[in-house]
């Protein structure tokens, strides 16, 4: 679904806008960008217990991939996770990496490589857990017992086909040497966050990006006990772009939104997604 031109616009340059809803019920939880061009992510229906993947095309906030579960069965009968308790771990080559949970655990468990677009599942590694991107490499690890007690054995994967390249063994030197040389996913996606700063209002949230910075707000109401989070998008002294991202929940909205290639994302009221060309 797109909507453009969303949000209301200040005084001054009127930047163009879509939006993209989730579904009702829909909390959407995680963002990545798998290609040029493209926005994927994951969202939760908590009240069904269900999650799923989306993609969707930046310039144009139309639809690529929508309700995706992936599969861990060869034959597409086994939802990862059992649906519901899936991750986004990283993206390379136009894929976008999932994983899903050990039992009981909010330790990761397999890597499965998914087609954002098509909608399929590429390659999945059920008994491998994620560890680090290494570029043209995955460091994984699987874990077994050896005389009673765990033991993590590390392999090299290319993360294409989900093949090993290299078998590291059970030491662990070389693959905390590795790991530390691992980009942070926010390098390597381009991705900028943003930096919070208290005011007597309450918390500010900013990001530059070129000549415009993007801001939230969050307002605590002593009345209801609830927090407001809104949005604007500054041009020197000028509002050019303003909307809620939500008008009451529990706590502050941190963290729901971000800056890449001078696009603005965020989320309102948790099922919806808003980008905004900072141009």
């Amino acid at each position: 679904m797109m909507e453009q031109n969303s949000g209301l616009q200040g005084a001054g340059t009127r930047l163009r806008s879509w939006s993209w809803q989730g579904g009702t019920g829909s909390v959407i939880w995680q963002l990545m960008f798998p290609g040029e061009g493209l926005v994927a992510g994951l969202k939760r229906f908590p009240a069904t217990r269900t999650s799923s993947i989306f993609c969707i095309d930046v310039p144009t906030g139309m639809t690529r991939c929508d309700a995706f579960v992936p599969a861990a069965g060869t034959g597409g009968e086994i939802p990862v996770g059992d649906g519901w308790m899936i991750g986004l771990e990283t993206v390379w080559g136009g894929l976008l990496y999932c994983h899903s949970f050990q039992s009981g655990s909010p330790e990761h468990q397999g890597v499965w490589a998914v087609d954002p677009i098509g909608g399929k599942v590429v390659w999945g590694r059920p008994e491998a857990v994620f560890a680090a991107n290494l570029g043209n490499s995955f460091l994984v690890y699987r874990t077994h017992l050896f005389a009673g007690f765990p033991e993590r054995e590390y392999w090299l994967i290319d993360p294409m086909t989900g093949e090993v390249i290299e078998s590291l063994g059970t030491g662990f030197d070389r693959p905390n040497l590795l790991r530390m040389s691992a980009v942070s996913e926010e390098e390597r996606q381009g991705i900028v966050l943003s930096e919070v700063r208290p005011t007597a209002e309450g918390p500010v949230e900013s990001i530059e990006s070129g000549r415009y910075v993007a801001e939230a707000r969050h307002t605590p109401s002593a009345l209801t006990g609830t927090w407001s989070s809104g949005i604007r998008v500054i041009q020197g002294d000028r509002i050019v772009y303003e909307d809620v991202m939500s008008a009451s929940s529990s706590a502050p909205l941190f963290n729901n939104f971000l800056v890449r290639g001078g696009m603005l994302y965020y989320i309102r009221e948790n099922e919806e997604l808003v980008g905004v060309t900072l141009s």
